[in-house]
């Protein structure tokens, strides 16, 4: 079969007919031909290419073979690919013949594609006996010297067919040649200029495509840039929108406002979204009541119990339900034992139910007593095993020392209002109204008249309510219609002394008022819904503290936590005459610091100002100083005191665990303690004399180097403790002043930070076995340095000075420290400083008694989160993160204070505790966004 190659002019139509066998590759004769056609030449444009391939399976038709002549007898020359499948195939031998037949042997070109082919030059003929890749019959005389052949056995595949490849180029010159009349090298070198040529004009135009695509893309990107600012300016406006929406109902509607912190959280994390979230532990929890008849108590287990139509007990950290009891007759009121072990409930039925709820299991009743129906005043466990149980009507002490077995004591006077938690005191309403009796109560309950104290006024609901005994029973508040709270000193019950008295800011009366175990603070609940704290430490000179709000109706019922840090106010639907009204099911949980509102976790009872130091695990710390105390904080449930180390210095130590976590440090000679057993130190190193102590100790994060503070002006030093129990000073740091938490260690250990007694910011090289020598200082005016701390990760030091400011520097080259940023937002000295184990999270203290997150991921420009509300304000705390970033510590001189700062664990909790916002809800707040719950 063949081919024809068409050029313009001349006689013939074709220049060529290519001839070849259909064994040679279709792509690879496509490839080759194409090359044929391309040969650059300016005067030479093939038209078109026709290709025919030999299929053994075709018959040589007369229509087929007539189509082949008359493209034989329209080309000039032959060019036969030869091969041993052409040489055996009818049609190439068939188109070979016709060809020797009515033309000249001399425009034949032969192309050598597979096989052999050998000359014979004394035969003047192929050596027939070695060539195999012509057809010997219609050939063997055809030639009397050796015809112009090329070599392609090389060719085998489309990849080789480039006009970039030289050999290529030779081989198509060689059969362009004859075609055109012109020389190969002629030929080839019109190719390589016109081929340069049109690589220039490639170029060029290529050059002008990507300037013009350079121009769309960088349209396109700044386009899409002002598009996706655009879009993250709207996101951080609606994050910012969201959390003043939440702020705004956040007494009100706080699982509203939980959905849309975490939602504010989701758009953008600003600084208002994550300061929003570190605060919303102070956010009311609220437990859905089941009808009109509540109450609540605390026990000192972490049990909530909830009574009304049933009982319910909620495990208090984290709140969940534990178990639920089903009752005969609603509830309206219970009681744990001081022991937590016992829970008393009465119902209106007048029956009183005694649960044990000491083990893990469901609570099973141990007893059930008969009263008189009707409304219960009180229920008063005392810590000598009896019960006071006063009713509205009746009133009776049970003897409880054999709970499965109650025993009746003795019976009440009709008019008993409560009693004190001691049990020695009761309160009785006398006849005329306008006066309170108090009495002494026997172990036996025989009763003997005290004293008169005057009755509140226009009491709406229980009287029994608006009367309480402060814990130790040496202080009795009342409440009334009249807003005002009227203060008792019973410390002799039978001259009772009057206090100052409260006025809160409610216009619909007190309904409800309560001591908090410690006795420092009164609850108020109010008609109008609201609770109202008081400082009543000093009871002469009572200060009013937070306003709680949030209930639709009054609140009758008042419960803190044993440890105070929870307040349970219980809500009363209110009703008018014409039936109107409001309807509050509700109770709400308050987390409260004494008289104010907090968002911390808890407080741990310790004393002193020492820095806090977490184990590197996160499961022990160390606070408070005087003495120090340990505390398990990790897993579940509450903190937990582990043990007391023992301190040599009556101004109290500064400790710090070691980064294995085994080993303890404190004091002055600094001595060591293995914490393998936290309930059992043992002393590692001798027992010091009593003597000089230690404002702060911190450990070298990546060296076995320990910086011990003095104070009282003694110097900072520095210890090599590479031995557990023998430990060597290496030298003192020269003119360093001493401030609580003023040194730091740099990520890499081998930098300490330390205040000079300028005020200025003294760098020292440290290693082991060596003294400290300087290494570079920093200033900033005369504004003293009073707390520092390096961050995690490079060399970004913080600094806080005695002007409230918190600075950061670039201490790369200690030799020139650098000032990045600064922020102005405390009103007195920095006093204490941490910074998150991530990075972009700090904590400041100051003078002034407030504790600040700042956001440091940007360091040029440090920006406030939030200020944390822990019930007070504190002047002289120190901070510590925990390794984990799950905690704040605060210690300062009302206990240690813990605050939750992990953002996941937060908003698993808003999740967990609040339920789904509502279309209709969503459609308010995010009307320009489809419906997407964030805690779906």
């Amino acid at each position: 079969m063949g081919a024809r190659v068409e050029a313009e002019g001349g006689q013939a139509d074709y220049d060529a007919f290519i001839s070849y066998s259909h064994a040679w590759d279709k792509d690879l004769a496509k490839a080759f031909h194409s090359q044929l056609q391309s040969f650059d030449r300016p005067w030479y444009r093939p038209r078109s290419l026709k290709l025919f391939r030999d299929e053994t399976n075709l018959a040589a038709s007369p229509h087929l073979w007539s189509e082949i002549e008359r493209g034989l007898s329209r080309s000039r020359w032959l060019v036969v690919m030869a091969s041993p499948p052409a040489a055996a195939s009818p049609w190439v031998r068939k188109e070979i013949d016709w060809w020797l037949t009515n033309r000249s042997a001399d425009t034949v070109l032969i192309a050598l594609s597979d096989g052999t082919l050998v000359w014979d030059d004394l035969r003047a003929s192929f050596d027939w006996s070695r060539t195999d890749a012509l057809p010997r019959q219609e050939m063997a005389e055809a030639f009397t010297e050796e015809p112009r052949w090329v070599d392609l056995r090389w060719l085998r595949s489309t990849y080789q067919a480039s006009s970039a490849d030289p050999r290529l180029l030779e081989c198509v010159a060689e059969f362009v040649a004859p075609l055109t009349g012109r020389s190969k090298d002629e030929l080839i070198g019109d190719h390589v200029r016109q081929h340069r040529r049109t690589v220039r004009w490639v170029k060029a135009a290529v050059g002008v495509l990507a300037v013009l695509l350079l121009i769309a893309v960088t349209g396109g990107i700044t386009a899409n840039s002002q598009r996706n600012s655009a879009r993250a300016q709207t996101l951080l406006a609606q994050s910012r929108q969201l959390v003043a929406e939440a702020s705004s109902i956040r007494d009100a509607q706080p699982g509203l406002a939980s959905q849309l912190l975490v939602q504010a959280h989701r758009l953008a994390p600003t600084a208002e979204a994550v300061g929003a979230l570190v605060e919303s532990p102070s956010l009311p929890r609220l437990v859905q009541g089941r009808g009109s008849a509540r109450a609540a108590a605390y026990s000192g287990q972490g049990l909530l119990a909830i009574a009304d139509e049933d009982l319910r007990l909620f495990r208090a950290a984290p709140l969940r339900l534990w178990a639920s009891v089903g009752l005969d007759s609603p509830a309206d009121s219970v009681a744990f034992s001081p022991d937590g072990r016992l829970l008393a409930i009465r119902c209106v039925d007048g029956k009183v139910r005694l649960l044990d709820v000491s083990s893990g299991s469901r609570p099973g009743i141990l007893s059930v007593s008969a009263t008189a129906a009707g409304p219960t005043q009180a229920l008063v466990f005392t810590a000598d095993g009896r019960l006071i149980v006063i009713a509205e009507k009746s009133g009776a002490v049970l003897d409880l020392r054999e709970p499965a077995h109650p025993r009746s004591l003795g019976e009440l006077p009709d008019a008993a209002l409560t009693a004190s938690p001691l049990g020695d005191l009761v309160v009785t309403q006398e006849p005329d109204g306008t006066s309170l009796r108090l009495w002494r109560l026997s172990r036996t309950a025989r009763l003997r008249p005290l004293s008169t104290v005057d009755s509140p006024a226009r009491v709406f609901f229980s009287l029994a309510h608006n009367v309480a005994f402060s814990p130790n029973g040496r202080t009795l508040a009342t409440g009334g219609g009249d807003n005002r709270v009227r203060l008792w000193d019973l410390g002799d019950p039978s001259r009772p002394a009057a206090r100052p008295d409260l006025f809160t800011q409610s216009r619909a009366g007190i309904d409800s008022v309560g001591f908090s175990p410690d006795g420092r603070t009164l609850a108020t609940g109010d008609g109008d819904g609201s609770v109202m704290l008081w400082d009543v430490t000093d009871p002469l000179r009572p200060r009013s503290g937070a306003r709680l709000t949030g209930h639709t109706g009054a609140v009758g019922g008042l419960a803190f936590s044993p440890d105070g840090q929870t307040l349970a106010s219980v809500a009363y639907s209110s009703w008018t005459s014409d039936g109107t009204g409001t309807e509050d099911t509700t109770v709400r949980l308050w987390a409260v610091a004494g008289s104010e509102r907090s968002s911390a976790l808890t407080t741990l009872p310790t004393q002193g100002t020492f820095p806090p130091s977490f184990s590197p695990d996160s499961v022990l710390l160390a606070t408070g100083g005087t003495p120090t105390t340990v505390w398990k904080v990790g897993g579940e449930g509450t903190p937990r005191l582990m043990t007391t180390v023992e301190t040599y210095d009556s101004h109290g130590q500064a400790a710090a665990f070691g980064p294995e976590g085994r080993t303890l440090f404190t004091g002055r000679p600094v001595g060591a303690w293995d914490m393998t057993d936290a309930a059992n130190p043992r002393r590692l190193t001798p027992e010091p004399a009593r003597g000089g102590g230690t404002q702060s100790i911190l450990l070298n994060p990546a060296l076995p180097l320990l910086a011990a503070g003095g104070e009282f002006g003694r110097p900072v030093q520095l210890w090599d403790i590479s031995e557990r129990s023998r430990h060597k000073e290496l030298g003192t740091l020269e003119g360093a002043g001493t401030e609580t938490q003023a040194l730091a260690f740099s990520p890499d250990g081998t930098l300490l930070a330390a205040p000079t007694d300028k005020g200025a910011v003294q760098l020292w090289h440290v290693a082991p076995g060596t003294r400290p020598r300087p290494a570079g200082i920093l200033t900033r005016g005369k504004v003293r340095a009073t707390a520092l701390a390096f961050r995690p990760h490079g060399r970004t030091l913080l600094v806080g000075d005695g002007a409230g400011s918190l600075t950061t520097w670039d201490i790369s080259h200690p030799g020139r420290p650098e000032l990045k940023g600064t922020s102005d937002r405390h009103s007195a000295a920095v006093k204490g400083i941490a910074v998150h184990p991530g990075g972009t999270l700090a904590a400041t203290s100051s003078g002034e008694g407030r504790i600040r997150l700042w956001d440091i991921g940007d360091p040029d420009h440090p920006l406030e989160l939030t200020s944390l509300s822990s019930g007070g304000l504190y002047p002289l705390t120190t901070l510590g993160f925990s390794p984990d970033g799950r905690l704040l510590a605060a210690a300062g001189d009302v206990g240690t204070r813990l605050w939750t700062v992990d953002r996941k664990a937060i908003l698993q909790r808003l999740c967990a505790e609040s339920p789904r916002i509502t279309r209709a809800q969503w459609s308010q707040y995010l009307p320009d966004r489809p419906y997407d719950p964030p805690c779906a």
